[in-house]
């Protein structure tokens, strides 16, 4: 890194004020275990830089990241695409401060405040109709079947992003303190764990029987191999690698339209997850542990009952110790 941010002598006149280096940003963009996170990154780095007129990051104040934000919201950006951008400029910011390459973050949230996001994620939910007629569809008997439905049932039942599922290896899945578990590298580059339930397990394991014989042919098995593969690729015939997101997104639209529930996209498989655990009642902690967000506030927008009356805990307060129902007010 100090190749792209040399040290500069003040009193050398000689020396012009650098400039941004593109190539300093790939080591903090290439953390991202997804090409199309990395691609975003990219593309949310370059255009800072470009619209600040390439300022070396040294030179960028918290004004230019304002000007920025304000220039996005003009152009008609949806609030949370703004937010995302600036999230990155925060993030990539943040980096060159641990690296002691810039000494404050000028797109740190308390000098630069991002738009409010709406109270609900965009998207849907799938009510639990809508799942089941989402895995009748595929073919459980064959292996192209029976990879749709473990990598939906992976989704729906453990909340896991695109990127996430589409890395997944064979080793992903390990036996640890007496029960199956899947490990893998989530956004912003941490191995994660998660408890494997049995239907899960089985599931996949059910899959990876019915494609052994074409991973042995096309040496796409092993340990390391991915474990959710492309089954017919016309264009480059290159088998030992993992499905792509634009794959996974075709395999869901392919099964929501097979099952008449509308459009349907892989996130929604990930907030339909997270939106039932919070209706069944699991604390946000809970439901914390199984989406893996860094932020709790994060998952309080899935919430859609946390407006329900009903349930508020104004009806369940009782300060009679006996309990009367003259003191219960629900």
């Amino acid at each position: 890194m100090a190749d792209y941010f040399p040290a500069q002598n003040p009193q050398d006149e000689s020396l012009a004020p650098k400039r941004f280096d593109p190539r300093s940003a790939a080591p903090f963009i290439n953390k991202s275990i997804s090409e199309e996170t990395r691609r975003a990154y990219r593309r949310a780095v370059s255009d800072f830089f470009q619209f600040v007129g390439g300022k070396h990051p040294t030179e960028v104040v918290p004004a230019d990241v304002i000007r920025w934000r304000d220039h996005l919201r003009a152009g008609r950006k949806r609030a949370a695409t703004v937010s995302f951008k600036l999230s990155v400029i925060r993030s990539f910011f943040e980096y060159l401060k641990a690296a002691g390459i810039v000494p404050l973050n000028p797109a740190s949230t308390k000098l630069v405040p991002p738009p409010e996001l709406p109270t609900e994620p965009s998207g849907r939910a799938l009510t639990a109709k809508e799942v089941r007629y989402l895995l009748s569809g595929p073919d459980r008997e064959k292996a192209e079947g029976a990879r749709d439905y473990a990598l939906m049932l992976v989704m729906l039942r453990l909340s896991l992003r695109v990127a996430e599922v589409c890395a997944l290896r064979a080793s992903s899945v390990k036996w640890s303190h007496g029960r199956w578990t899947l490990r893998c590298k989530i956004k912003g580059g941490r191995e994660e764990v998660w408890p494997l339930p049995k239907d899960v397990k089985q599931a996949i394991d059910d899959y990876t029987r019915l494609d052994a014989k074409r991973r042995a042919t096309l040496h796409s098995d092993g340990e390391e191999a991915y474990l959710f593969q492309p089954h017919t690729n016309y264009r480059t015939l290159e088998f030992n690698k993992g499905l792509s997101p634009r794959m996974v997104q075709k395999i869901i639209k392919k099964w929501a339209g097979f099952g008449g529930i509308g459009d349907v996209s892989p996130h929604d498989l990930r907030r339909t997850a997270i939106t039932r655990a919070l209706d069944s009642g699991l604390s946000y902690r809970q439901v914390q542990m199984m989406s893996k967000h860094k932020d709790p506030k994060t998952v309080m927008r899935y919430d859609h009952g946390r407006e329900n009356l009903d349930q508020n805990a104004v009806n369940f307060l009782v300060y009679d110790d006996e309990g009367s129902s003259d003191s219960k007010l629900g």
